[in-house]
């Protein structure tokens, strides 16, 4: 853990869960869909049930937990935007809507959890 001082306050913020995360989601998000829709031997079933739906979406149910202490979300968007880049320039057309429903994921998630933490 790091601190700095930004005028009176003194904030702590772990170094490894922010790099972890983009580290992850730029990971997950384009390397490993440019390699399902590159490698010959994955069919379109086992993309879409095996990585859009099981990989990619418990990844964004992890992203939306590992935010939990954030006051702000934003940076649930860095695996969407990843992926939505990676699927744009290599996957199919219809791989292109999950962006948003990976970032809705995230977001209710990261809410939940909050949610829970506050009662």
């Amino acid at each position: 853990r790091y601190e700095f001082v930004t005028g009176v306050q003194t904030c702590a913020l772990p170094i490894w869960a922010d790099r972890r995360l983009w580290v992850l989601s730029i990971l997950i998000g384009f390397v490993v869909t440019w390699l399902v829709n590159i490698v010959p031997f994955i069919n379109k079933v086992e993309r879409f049930a095996v990585f859009y739906l099981l990989l990619y979406g418990a990844f964004a149910i992890w992203t939306g937990f590992t935010l939990q202490n954030r006051r702000r979300c934003w940076q649930a968007f860095v695996f969407p935007v990843s992926f939505l880049l990676a699927a744009h320039l290599f996957g199919p057309k219809y791989s292109l809507y999950f962006a948003p429903a990976y970032l809705a994921v995230a977001y209710l998630a990261w809410s939940m959890v909050r949610a829970n933490r506050n009662k």
